[in-house]
């Protein structure tokens, strides 16, 4: 089954949420959730092996909603965008995400 394309206000407002945690230093770079003592984490999109949809069920963090993680071989970095109520929120992120990774 094919699906619609996301409406343009649904894309402006997941670009508007990718943008906030992208840092301008290059292409491809966003914040992600800090570990243990650090106090800010950034990671390069470009470098990952996949960008992936998470329900946070899985770990505990944020109990029953959606995150965003860029994964590096058998590393997941949780992104520093939502959590969201609905996978389809994440996914739009996801994609913004990317986006604005490889845009030229």
């Amino acid at each position: 089954m094919a699906r619609a394309a996301p409406d343009p206000e649904e894309m402006q407002w997941a670009l508007a949420e990718a943008s906030a945690e992208a840092l301008s230093v290059a292409p491809g770079w966003f914040r992600a959730w800090p570990t243990a003592d650090e106090k800010w984490s950034a990671v390069n999109v470009r470098a990952a092996t996949q960008v992936i949809v998470n329900h946070s069920r899985e770990d505990d963090r944020h109990p029953n909603s959606w995150t965003v993680r860029a994964l590096f071989g058998g590393h997941a970095v949780e992104l520093h965008v939502g959590p969201y109520e609905t996978k389809h929120h994440a996914l739009l992120v996801a994609h913004a995400v990317l986006s604005m990774a490889y845009r030229d």
